[in-house]
């Protein structure tokens, strides 16, 4: 039985959504070594919504937002201004949602193109219709074909406009929770995502959302141990009250002398029968009970094993937590600082730009080309260093010339 999968993960920063871009479009050279891609498939993965750069898509798609941004920017004390790149990453909001859609093996099985492409078609619909997004908002949509199983990666960038009270006008904002409030709205989807596709004929099944296992905590499950021990113990209490019983019922019993036998009145006979009947059953409830119980045991002592390196874990979890938020703090710092020296640099390449020295205008180019081609700078940044300068013509024809080749490369 195949199941529709339908998962979101929010994308925190401006840099992760630039790694998301290189991973999604294959454009690293360390994916080659990645066990889980098929680099020489890596052609057949088919781009629904094409991307050439996501860090540039992102700007044009907010460029109303940025414009509102640098707006209210100029009313800002000097100390609180921010660039739109920090203002976006220090904000708790996501910049960007990808949604991840696929099944499983036997549902891709022997599936030809034509097939795979109504899934994707339909998951995309349900991607506008049932989710709300428009196509506009659609930042890149991807199926990859090159993995183990095809599975389909839609980009999105939740940008709306929402009233805000206390300014009293519509500003800009990207919200995921315009879109995805919350777990139960996201089962719900789940659920409308598996009906379309069932309508549409696929054979797929929605996942368990409740699977109805409970799991014993240790108190109830020493209870069981409690109860097959006493079991046991009442197994073994009956066996020896009718042994007794029988005993003395033929120690009481006539004997003619001179024989073998021992004649014993019909009330004894029948209480050994119920004795034998009894004692049949009883042994096997006992064996049965005290099999279980030493199991019990047997599991209770590896559980507490298992807790205690648990608990050694944890203590081994929390300390690397700290160590890792203090890394991911020095990276921010880090990322903070390497962007407003970017901001700063910006300036003295445009200086550069408007000098005579043709030498260094030349290098300087070099320069902005690696920027670029690295996600230090976008198409908009070196537009905004270009600007009225010898360079500007230079600048363009360059940004076209990589754009006519990411096409190119596209296609072929």
């Amino acid at each position: 039985m195949s199941y529709a999968i339908f998962r979101g993960e929010g994308i925190k920063t401006l840099n992760e959504l630039s790694q998301k871009g290189s991973h999604n479009g294959r454009t690293k050279e360390k994916y080659k070594s990645n066990p889980n891609i098929r680099v020489e498939d890596s052609k057949n993965n088919i781009e629904i919504i094409k991307c050439n750069k996501y860090i540039d898509k992102f700007y044009e798609m907010t460029r109303e937002y940025q414009k509102e941004h640098y707006d209210r920017m100029k009313n800002m004390r000097s100390d609180r201004k921010k660039s739109f790149h920090d203002m976006v990453n220090d904000s708790k909001s996501v910049v960007a949602d990808e949604m991840i859609f696929t099944s499983d093996k036997d549902f891709f099985k022997n599936m030809s193109k034509e097939e795979l492409m109504n899934w994707a078609n339909e998951t995309m619909n349900f991607v506008y219709e049932d989710l709300g997004y428009t196509k506009e908002q659609v930042l890149h949509a991807v199926i990859h074909m090159d993995e183990k199983v095809p599975h389909l990666h839609c980009v999105v960038v939740p940008l709306v406009k929402k009233f805000d009270k206390r300014a009293g006008i519509e500003k800009y904002s990207i919200s995921k929770r315009s879109y995805i409030k919350d777990k139960v709205h996201l089962v719900e989807l789940q659920d409308k995502y598996q009906e379309r596709l069932a309508k549409k004929g696929f054979k797929l099944e929605r996942g368990e959302k409740h699977s109805g296992v409970k799991h014993l905590s240790m108190g109830q499950f020493k209870n069981v141990a409690r109860y097959y021990d006493r079991q046991a113990y009442k197994s073994k209490k009956n066996i020896d009250e009718k042994y007794w019983k029988i005993k003395g019922a033929l120690q009481n019993s006539k004997k003619k002398a001179l024989t073998d036998k021992v004649v014993i009145d019909g009330e004894i006979y029948h209480i050994l029968l119920d004795f034998l009947d009894m004692y049949s059953k009883e042994i096997q409830n006992m064996v049965t009970s005290k099999t279980f119980v030493e199991s019990l045991n047997d599991f209770t002592c590896d559980y507490k094993t298992l807790e205690r390196k648990y608990k050694n874990s944890l203590v081994d979890i929390n300390y690397l937590e700290e160590e890792n938020g203090k890394l991911h703090e020095d990276k921010n710092n880090l990322l903070n600082f390497i962007n407003h020296l970017l901001l700063i640099l910006k300036e003295f390449f445009r200086e550069i730009l408007l000098s005579n020295d043709k030498k260094t205008k030349e290098k300087t180019i070099d320069i902005l080309k690696d920027c670029y081609d690295n996600n230090l700078y976008n198409s908009l940044d070196l537009k905004e260093i270009s600007k009225d300068t010898d360079e500007e013509i230079t600048i363009n024809n360059l940004l076209k010339n990589e754009e006519l080749e990411k096409d190119y490369d596209i296609f072929e």
